[in-house]
């Protein structure tokens, strides 16, 4: 079936030309019904003795049409494409087509076919041809008039006499032939014309091109200019040759087929400039006199149509392509092609046959066939541009004029018929080369899948035409010219948008929801009794977190959902995203990275931030170790007594705690070299990134003379995120179940770093919230040799010492804190003065840096004491209780006890405390990292450039945790900063 062609002509020579498609029922769409697709071979030629009447190929209608007069008398020209008179009958009139009239002569016919005559001596009449035979005599010629024009007498003179009687001059001026064509057009005026003269009577005719022409229903001015794009009009000698006399012998009662087409042709060249009506244009153009033609019609027979229907019609042209009239259902698998085939003519009007246009027909770049032939592969988003040399342009035989038909549309108007390469009709003087050629720059088949179906039916395709022309001097001085042919596919995205629009709705909504009940948690814990600006301030960078997980899902999910469902449907019912939707998707997509930035950066400030102290429990040589608490909570030192011991227990411990914790405030639960390397060895190595191409093919490392559609950045997107996802995944796996489990676990290893050192943890995330690494030593110190080490880790192997536990006969050593205000205040009030005499100690000398360094150490025995005091339950009036958290607590990652003077230590799962590392947030810096990935590839389209790219910014980022977190531990910690390595 076939589809309308569509045409729009813009101030840029934008033509939309709707493609003649000939599909599998093999039907042409017309502007009024289907008609069968027919060729001049299915035309009837009268030899069969049922045929009625010979039948002609109607260029203008691309049908058989029936003679205008039964097969006895006419018959089928040899190229099909109009009748001529039978054998033994003579021209009354020929204006080819239906416009042939024949009479039944009584003996021979003469060889021009308009005389009946008889064979004299030395010829015999042919039976089959019902002609005279030709003269025996090599020296003879087989003439019916002399060269006067009068008919034969027994004389072999030769002399130069005028032609009279219906004759004139042939070309080369040797012999006077019959003026058939005006004496044609003589015979057919009302009275005719009598007179026997080829010469124009003036002022009643009017000669062109040698035929004379009544002279009536004047035409008035012409215009024989043609449109430039980069010049000013120029003055076309082949119009003012031709116009003319193709619209004379395409009118009235001649109604010749060639001349139609030529008047077509000119309307195409002008750049269908006046349009489809005849008061489009102030002047007489070549589509306003065939507009003209078109309001002179009153026969509308369709075996009369002599003018081809180079405009559509009267309707809109959107509602034009939006027809269902193709009833081919498409597919993907087994893949399909489209079928095109163009009906194609000279510049003079001549039709030249059907021509596929599949392959290069259509595309001035040249490539292997492989590449060309995978335009039309149904499904496959096709693009090919190249450079050629612009004087190649002026090779009339490489670059031929032809116009195509493959099928002809508001502000725009749909026609059917375009040129590739004008290098004639641009000519200003006759014989002499073209000043400029115009050319197809740019063509665009574009295909619509048909609104809401599944079935694979297409609306109607149309090619998008863009024209350019370049001057001779450019040429001349070495100038290329660009030229791109490609194909898209689109479809309704109505139900796209809406589903989008929900999704997004739907689960932003949630994540406001969910920011905004992390942000009432966040401030219980930070003690906040109103809404100030840091909990409004934190609740942006809350909605910044859980929006941009919410967009990544539904970006992710929108890509992932297109690329598969691309690939693998058969019958055809979804095209990529494009126009506005895929806008939507794409910023959406970038706003997912930008506020997922926003959220690190304030993950990593308010790590950066949180306060830290590492609480030692070991006591002087000399003095008894701590007790350890009892289950009531009794015991140890009161923070309060206002002695002052001088303490002879070394600091190295607590700096041996504080690098290692310094080490692992960037450890991951992934190998970032690892995770990039594999990455890039799935989608480039192993050739993944091939499958992301805008066509049906789903291979991997395809060969080097197959077609490559264009990458589709939404399937890249989906592409390299899933590899992405899956490689972190199964690394997170692996870390997770064997690596910690059978070689090493840095966190907890940590926590017995801190048993074996006598040094406990004590994070204060928030204000009143927090957690706990109790690692007070079972053997009550640590500061020993190394054989009293051996000897107390054999005794705990033995289990000969109590549990490590901050409950009595209890494991668990790691606890989220919900602290009490006074402990808060107690701290503040001790660490708030030293950390004002640093920061102002830096600007008054030597003497101010050593006060202030005495004040820190003075500071950290104080708050040492008083944690101590206050974990072994030694505050009159600061206490704590230990419990576990209800499931919907730890569901939902809050407390929903109100806290008074006595804070609450909750078990955990024996690191929750890595909540403060980069280690407990491997979920934000997985979907970050993949982000980066994306809109790196995005940008560039180059997976291999994004994998560098995002190594060096996760290294940049843990540069930045590192260097943060390393100030703030010693500040917090009143540790020298230079110690921590």
């Amino acid at each position: 079936m076939a589809p309308k062609l569509a045409f729009h002509l813009v101030p840029s020579f934008l033509f939309l030309v709707a493609a003649f498609i000939l599909l599998s029922d093999a039907q042409i769409i017309t502007s009024q019904s289907k008609s069968p697709y027919q060729t001049p071979e299915d035309c009837k030629d009268g030899s069969s003795s049922s045929d009625e009447s010979a039948e002609f190929f109607n260029s203008a209608t691309l049908q058989c049409t029936s003679c205008s007069e039964n097969s006895t008398v006419q018959q089928q020209s040899s190229d099909g494409l109009t009748c001529i008179c039978r054998p033994g009958y003579r021209y009354l009139q020929n204006f080819g087509g239906r416009q042939v009239t024949c009479e039944r002569c009584p003996n021979a016919v003469s060889a021009d076919g308009w005389e009946c005559v008889t064979c004299g001596s030395g010829t015999t009449e042919d039976a089959n041809t019902r002609q005279c035979s030709q003269c025996t005599d090599q020296e003879d010629i087989t003439a019916l008039r002399q060269l006067n024009g009068q008919l034969i007498v027994p004389t072999r003179e030769v002399s130069c006499e005028r032609c009279i009687n219906e004759t004139q001059p042939n070309a080369d001026r040797s012999q006077c032939d019959r003026c058939s064509y005006t004496l044609s057009v003589r015979a057919l005026r009302s009275p005719p014309v009598t007179t026997t003269t080829c010469a124009c009577n003036t002022p009643d005719e009017i000669e062109i091109n040698g035929i004379c022409f009544p002279n009536t229903n004047p035409v008035g001015t012409l215009d024989f200019t043609i449109p430039l794009e980069n010049e000013n009009p120029i003055r076309s000698v082949y119009l003012e040759t031709n116009l003319m006399a193709a619209y004379y012998m395409c009118r009235g009662d001649y109604r010749n087929i060639t001349a139609c087409q030529a008047l077509a042709n000119m309307c195409v060249l002008t750049m269908y400039s006046g349009g489809p009506t005849v008061f489009a244009a102030s002047s007489n153009t070549p589509c306003t006199l065939f507009a003209r033609l078109n309001t002179e019609t009153t026969n509308v027979n369709p075996d009369n149509i002599v003018r081809p229907g180079i405009f559509v019609g009267e309707r809109n042209a959107d509602d034009e392509l939006a027809r269902d009239d193709i009833e081919t259902e498409w597919t993907m698998d087994p893949p399909m092609t489209f079928p095109f085939l163009g009906s194609t003519f000279s510049i003079d009007g001549s039709f030249l046959g059907f021509q596929s246009i599949n392959g290069g027909s259509l595309q001035l770049c040249e490539a292997s066939d492989n590449v060309l032939n995978a335009a039309f592969v149904f499904g496959t988003y096709y693009s090919h541009s190249c450079q050629i040399p612009a004087s190649s342009l002026w090779d009339e035989v490489k670059y031929p004029l032809k116009f195509y038909e493959i099928y002809t549309i508001k502000d725009w108007q749909l026609v059917r018929r375009f040129f590739l390469v004008d290098n004639e009709a641009t000519k200003t003087v006759a014989g002499q080369e073209a000043p400029h050629v115009r050319y197809a720059k740019s063509i665009t088949l574009k295909v619509s899948l048909l609104p809401d179906t599944s079935d694979g039916r297409i609306s109607v395709p149309y090619f998008d035409i863009e024209y350019d022309d370049i001057s001779r001097e450019r040429a001349d001085a070495g100038e290329n010219v660009q030229i791109n042919f490609q194909v898209t596919y689109e479809m309704s995205q109505s139900a796209f948008k809406e589903n989008f629009q929900i999704a997004i709705g739907t689960i932003s909504s949630l994540g406001v929801i969910y920011a905004g009940f992390r942000t009432y948690v966040w401030s219980r814990r930070a003690g906040r009794i109103t809404i100030d600006f840091p909990t409004l301030a934190n609740l942006v960078f809350f909605l910044c977190g859980t929006l941009s997980n919410c967009f990544f899902v539904v970006t992710y999910g929108i890509a992932f959902y297109f690329f598969i469902f691309f690939k693998r449907q058969n019958v055809v019912y979804l095209v990529h995203l494009d126009g506005k939707d895929y806008e939507n998707w794409y910023i959406i997509f970038v706003t997912a990275f930008a506020l997922k930035l926003v959220a690190l950066l304030h993950m990593i400030v308010m790590q950066c931030s949180a306060d830290i102290f590492l609480v030692d429990w070991e006591r002087p040589k000399g003095q008894p170790p701590l007790p350890q608490p009892m289950a009531g909570g009794g015991g140890g030192d009161n923070a309060s007594s206002p002695k002052k011991q001088k303490s002879s227990v070394s600091i190295w411990r607590t700096y041996f705690v504080a690098n290692e914790w310094n080490e692992i405030q960037t450890k991951r639960k992934i190998n970032c070299v690892m995770q990039i390397f594999m990455v890039l060895f799935f989608l480039v190595v192993v050739g993944f990134e091939d499958t992301a191409t805008k066509d049906p093919d789903g291979a991997v490392n395809k060969g080097a003379d197959v077609y490559r559609a264009e990458q589709s950045p939404m399937f890249r997107m989906a592409l390299g995120s899933t590899v992405y996802l899956v490689v972190a995944v199964v690394q997170v796996i692996f870390f997770v179940f064997i690596y910690e489990r059978f070689i090493t676990d840095d966190i907890r290893e940590f926590v017995d770093l801190c048993s074996m050192s006598n040094i406990s943890v004590f994070v204060m995330a928030n204000g009143e919230f927090g957690y706990y690494i109790h690692g007070r030593s079972v053997h009550g110190r640590s500061d020993v040799g190394m054989r009293e080490m051996c000897d107390m880790i054999k005794r705990e192997e033995e289990d000969l010492v109590g549990q490590r536990g901050l409950v009595p006969n209890t494991e668990p050593q790691t606890f989220l804190m919900a602290l009490p205000k006074r402990l808060r205040q107690k701290y503040e009030t001790v660490y708030m003065p030293v950390q004002l005499e640093n920061a102002s100690a830096a600007t008054r000398g030597e003497q101010a840096r050593m006060i202030g360094r005495d004040k820190s150490i003075d500071a950290y025995g104080t708050l040492n004491r008083f944690f101590c005091a206050f974990i072994d339950h030694s505050l009159r009036d600061i206490d704590y209780v230990v419990k576990e958290k209800t499931f919907l607590e730890k569901i939902l990652d809050t407390e929903f006890l109100e806290l008074t003077d006595q804070g609450i230590f909750y078990n955990d799962n024996g690191h929750s405390f890595d909540n403060v590392l980069f280690y407990g947030n491997e979920m934000m810096l997985v979907v970050f990292d993949t982000l980066f990935f994306c809109v790196v590839d995005y940008i560039f389209t180059n997976y291999v450039l994004a994998g560098i790219l995002t190594y060096l910014v996760t290294e940049l980022m843990c540069l930045i945790r590192d260097i943060g977190g390393k100030k703030n531990l010693a500040k917090k910690t009143l540790v020298d900063e230079r110690f921590l390595i």
